[in-house]
């Protein structure tokens, strides 16, 4: 949840949690928390429990954890990935949550409902995950290998012209490689034009024109790149 330094380049450059990195959970106090010389107490009004339930990030429907509380903490598990969270209690709503490299704490704050249920999370004041009652994971499709292969091609970043990815075919899926550090991802196909990396939740969505070529993709619902005509 963004974005919480991914294992991925890719993801880190253009902000992507990791990947969240990407991603949310807690590790609530609720009693006395101690320090050598002072007694903490966190007043809360709302139990653990409340908060348990699965999360779908706003901006990439791909992205989802499911919280359970355990103990005095929340631990948050990606949905179809391997990535674990631990969020801890700073007052009743509001939780913090470690990024990778365990140097920085990143704030993630709860908001309730007119019903004064827990309905969404703020990830660091840029990301939003929204409480939803179920998750059904993404099924992969078989597609034909020449449906496969029109999308192939270098791309180049339409924010940066410097910046270029390279998409291979595989069997039955693609590989995106990035140029300025070589680094290899793998998809798998959901539709003819929609492809998923699902342990980092990192959805392609390639665009074709009248005639059936393709002519761009977006990267995570958010980065365009435009196919070089070669």
């Amino acid at each position: 949840m963004n974005c919480i330094k991914s294992t991925m380049s890719y993801v880190c450059r253009l902000a992507f949690i990791a990947a969240l990195t990407l991603s949310l959970i807690v590790s609530a106090v609720t009693t006395i928390a101690k320090t050598p010389k002072h007694h903490i107490t966190i007043i809360t009004d709302t139990q653990l429990k409340a908060f348990e339930g699965i999360y779908q990030l706003k901006e990439n429907e791909f992205r989802v954890y499911k919280l359970v509380a355990d103990g005095d903490k929340l631990v948050a598990q990606q949905l179809g990935g391997d990535q674990k969270l631990i969020l801890t209690r700073k007052s009743d709503l509001k939780f913090e949550l470690m990024d990778d490299d365990g140097d920085e704490k990143i704030p993630v704050v709860f908001s309730k409902n007119e019903a004064g249920e827990i309905s969404q999370i703020s990830l660091g004041g840029r990301q939003t995950f929204i409480k939803i009652k179920s998750y059904t994971p993404p099924k992969e499709v078989q597609l034909k290998p020449d449906q496969i292969k029109v999308l192939a091609g270098k791309y180049q970043s339409d924010e940066r012209a410097d910046l270029f990815i390279t998409i291979t075919a595989i069997p039955n899926g693609l590989t995106l490689k990035q140029s300025w550090d070589g680094k290899e991802i793998n998809f798998k196909p959901l539709s003819d034009v929609l492809f998923l990396n699902q342990a980092f939740g990192f959805p392609l969505k390639f665009t074709k024109d009248a005639s059936g070529n393709t002519v761009k993709v977006l990267a995570f619902n958010r980065d365009t790149w435009n196919k070089v005509k070669e």
